[in-house]
């Protein structure tokens, strides 16, 4: 197929000239409002303004068309989805972060997101996940999402769609224990564990437990687990190619 039927190539067409930046009309006016602090919001300005944002930006629509290209559905149709007028806002959300200076690592991640939307019909509250996903990606740490992986790595099998996920069943067998001790192997202390666990409640993919069941024979344990938003985040970072195993103990 010749490249002006081919819509990947359209797309890497189209990304020859310099993105457009919405950024820098809101900035200019703060200048004309703010007079007062208005050489530093110059200094904001230019880092938006700046080379290394549109290196950022060219980043996110280089890593969007490695995605595509390796997806199976219809390009057209992906194409189609994003015209959706809540797929621009998860987008905006998006390129609002880059702004605000993502790495190249969360960059990748918000992308994952990004290809999940399109890929798939959603709802509307499955877009306001998505964008909720993309800011917990910003402000969570690479430790914090190391956590969540160690999560999902023993509890993906307890959490499932249309499944009632009882307590009992985070403790049967040692689980919660094992997951526990599993944890050291992290180079985290367990107070800094602890703490990141909290650090994903707070955004709704962790859920802490009592620790009081049977099972648990240290009082100073804390009993967290991961919530369903938790997996669906894992499994959209899983899908775009992310290592999500980590580090677990031996058995002796």
């Amino acid at each position: 197929m010749g490249n002006i039927d081919n819509p990947i190539a359209q797309i890497k067409k189209g990304a020859e000239g310099p993105p457009k930046d919405p950024g820098v009309e809101i900035a200019t006016r703060l200048v004309v409002w703010i007079p007062e602090i208005g050489k530093y919001i110059k200094k904001a300005l230019d880092a938006i303004a700046g080379h290394d944002k549109d290196e950022r930006l060219n980043f996110l629509l280089t890593a969007i068309i490695e995605q595509l290209e390796a997806h199976e559905d219809s390009i057209d149709e992906i194409l189609g989805r994003m015209d959706e007028p809540e797929f621009t806002r998860l987008m905006s959300v998006t390129i609002e972060r880059i702004f605000f200076g993502a790495s190249e690592r969360k960059v990748k991640r918000f992308v994952a997101v990004l290809i999940d939307a399109a890929t798939n019909n959603k709802t509307d509250q499955q877009y306001e996940d998505a964008v909720s996903f993309i800011r917990a990606l910003d402000e969570l740490s690479e430790d914090d999402i190391k956590v969540l992986k160690h999560l999902y790595c023993h509890q993906s099998h307890l959490v499932g769609e249309k499944h009632n996920m009882g307590y009992n069943e985070f403790f049967y067998n040692k689980s919660m224990e094992n997951m526990l001790m599993d944890a050291r192997n992290l180079s985290l202390q367990m107070d800094e564990f602890y703490s990141r666990c909290g650090r994903l409640t707070g955004y709704g993919l962790a859920l802490e437990l009592n620790n009081r069941s049977a099972a648990m024979g240290n009082p100073d344990d804390f009993c967290f687990r991961m919530t369903l938003l938790g997996k669906r985040l894992m499994e959209m970072l899983r899908r775009a190619g992310e290592c999500v195993q980590v580090t677990k103990r031996q058995p002796k």
